[in-house]
């Protein structure tokens, strides 16, 4: 009985070294692309209308709304995702042009799907603007050199497990597409620019500030019916 808890635990020790060992060869951007973004996707954990996709534990949900999610790691870098459904609804082409200017840019294409999108990371003020889309999905992160490499893992665990609902999406958009605004917001043109993903984050910060204060002198429970 001894030898075989010996053998399970060294299993085990094999199992957790073998994790970290293929964590620790994410040495490049291109590695954490093509074993994490366009790896097999994991099965979604979280769903929302029409859509829905997997949140990995080493992230949180700060806030959600219809379209927008605002996550945080445990160094407390915040993932703003948006999810373009209407663009997904209706096929809109990548035109994302690569930027040798940036710190790092490239279109990315999985080859087993129709999926494709783009990374470009540009330096902003000494930390790095993170500008990631695949399959409709976008996720912007403003974090600093040492967190870059376990951001862009956060991010592409999300973004590879993506899926959409057609037939919900078809009942929500389908015939009633021309009720929607005409969208200014193009994800396949980035920003290079915090501004407004700042502005977004600031906002979020001040209101989520404001219901803590409400909560902590008024003791009002507040449920969140979405999460």
């Amino acid at each position: 009985m001894k030898k075989r808890y010996i053998l399970l635990f060294a299993i085990f020790l094999v199992m957790v070294s073998g994790c970290s060992i293929k964590k620790a060869n994410y040495d490049s951007i291109d590695d954490i692309i093509n074993n994490v973004l366009l790896e097999e996707p994991t099965s979604s954990n979280t769903s929302f209308n029409g859509y829905s996709y997997y949140i990995p534990n080493t992230l949180k949900i700060e806030n959600k709304e219809e379209y927008n999610t605002v996550l945080s790691d445990e160094y407390n870098n915040k993932y703003y995702i948006y999810v373009d459904s209407v663009g997904y609804y209706n096929k809109v082409v990548n035109t994302y042009k690569e930027d040798s200017n940036s710190y790092y840019s490239k279109k990315i294409t999985s080859k087993g799907s129709k999926k494709d999108g783009y990374l470009e990371i540009n330096e902003v003020k000494g930390k790095y603007f993170v500008e990631a889309v695949y399959n409709y999905g976008k996720i912007e992160v403003y974090t600093s050199k040492s967190h870059l490499n376990n951001t862009l893992i956060n991010l592409s665990q999300v973004l590879s497990s993506l899926k959409y609902n057609d037939k919900v999406l078809a009942t929500i958009i389908g015939d009633n597409v021309l009720n929607y605004k005409e969208e200014t917001f193009n994800i396949f043109t980035t920003k290079k620019s915090t501004t407004n993903y700042l502005d977004y984050i600031e906002q979020y910060d001040k209101s989520n500030d404001k219901n803590n204060n409400l909560e902590d002198s008024d003791q009002i429970d507040i449920n969140n019916d979405d999460e």
